[in-house]
This record gives structure tokens, C-alpha cells and sequence, in this order.
């Protein structure tokens, strides 16, 4: 990251990145922003470390690496988010001051411990049914996603996020911002889905 910490991380549609190596992930990261992604979320990345590093860097705009802090340091990106596998959020917060703090959460009680551990955005989900929670964990639903907006930080929703009527439902209920992984990674869906957000949030949702 070039500059001071981001105050937050930008309101929009986001392309989550999984298990890419540096070549797919770069040509992955520059059609999602092609295609109108505001901020790119990287994790569980492939080696060789030292192309995804160079993909990372290269890539404009706003990034995020899930539960590595020191790769997101060395890539230069703006932000890591805290999870199940990663350092708790006020050892990151402690540890990486360079470096926008996030969590991940899936319940209020797990989003208000996050918030009180000095997270500064939110990514929350299952959201609606998803093929990486199947069996794991159930849908939270949009009635869940406004109550951990209402905590008072910047919310991204996730999981199960793959179409136009669901974006919707997100800014209704107050999200900042939609994560994608399959939807972000065909531009013929997620076109559609950019446009719905930018409706809502011209309507005054969100």
C-alpha cells in the first residue's frame, strides 16, 4: 500500500479471489475490475508466493488478503482480514498498524466481538445459500445482515451474493459493500449485479 491507511474500505461490489495462483489471479483481478469491482479479497492464494506478490502489486485499487498479514504486508495491500485461521483481530490490529484491520464473522455476537477488538469493516455471511458454507453454515438472511449493520461499521456481505435481486437486498439492509467469487469471475453476471448497485444506491438504499 502506497499512502496512509485507508479511513474504510470503498462501498461497492467486491471480487473475492480463492485459490489462485499469480498468473490466473492477476488475469482474474484485472476482468473483475473491468468488469466493476471496487476493491479485490484474496485468499488462500497458490504458490509461488513470489508471482502472487507481483499480482497483488500490480493490481490497482483497493486489496485485501484474508488471515495473512504478512502477505498483505508484502504485497503492499491495503487491508487483511481476521478469521478462524488467522491471528485474533487485536493482535493484527496491534501488529500491522500499516494495514486496514477487518473480520470476518457470521453471527451479531462473533461481529460485536470483532467490533470491540478494534476491527474497522465487517465481512458477514453466509448471507443466502453458497456452495463453500453448504453443510457447514446455515444462511444468516437479510434480516441478519441489518442487525450487524447496525453495530455501526462498514458491512460486506457474502455468500450466496449471485444476482441482481440479492444485490439489492444488501444495500436495503444497509451493507457497504457485496463480496462475489463465482459471479465476479464471469463478467456476463456480474455486470448485472454492478447495475443493480448502482441503482439502489442512486434510490437512496444502502
Amino acid at each position: 500500500m502506497n499512502g496512509p491507511v485507508p479511513a474504510a474500505p470503498p462501498s461497492g461490489p467486491w471480487a473475492v479471489l480463492s485459490d489462485l495462483g499469480g498468473a490466473a489471479l492477476a488475469a482474474r483481478a484485472a476482468a473483475a475490475q473491468a468488469a466493476g469491482a471496487v476493491a479485490l479479497t484474496v485468499r488462500r492464494p497458490r504458490p509461488p508466493l513470489a508471482a502472487v506478490l507481483a499480482a497483488l502489486r500490480a493490481a490497482p485499487g483497493f486489496r485485501a488478503v484474508h488471515a495473512d498479514p504478512a502477505l498483505a504486508a508484502a504485497a503492499e495491500a491495503d487491508a487483511v482480514i481476521a478469521g478462524v485461521r488467522s491471528l485474533p483481530t487485536e493482535v493484527l490490529v496491534r501488529g500491522f498498524p500499516e494495514l486496514l484491520v477487518g473480520a470476518s464473522v457470521h453471527d451479531l455476537d462473533e461481529a460485536r466481538r470483532a467490533r470491540d477488538a478494534g476491527a474497522r469493516f465487517l465481512l458477514f455471511g453466509p448471507v443466502w445459500d453458497t456452495p463453500e458454507k453448504r453443510g457447514v453454515l446455515d444462511p444468516r438472511g437479510p434480516a441478519a445482515l441489518a442487525e450487524v449493520v447496525a453495530l455501526g461499521l462498514p458491512v460486506v456481505a457474502i455468500g450466496g451474493v449471485d444476482r441482481p435481486d440479492r444485490v439489492a437486498a444488501v444495500a436495503a439492509a444497509g451493507g457497504h459493500a457485496f463480496a462475489a467469487l463465482r459471479a465476479a469471475a464471469d463478467p456476463v453476471r456480474f455486470a448485472p449485479m454492478v447495475s443493480a448497485w448502482r441503482s439502489a444506491r442512486m434510490g437512496g438504499t444502502g
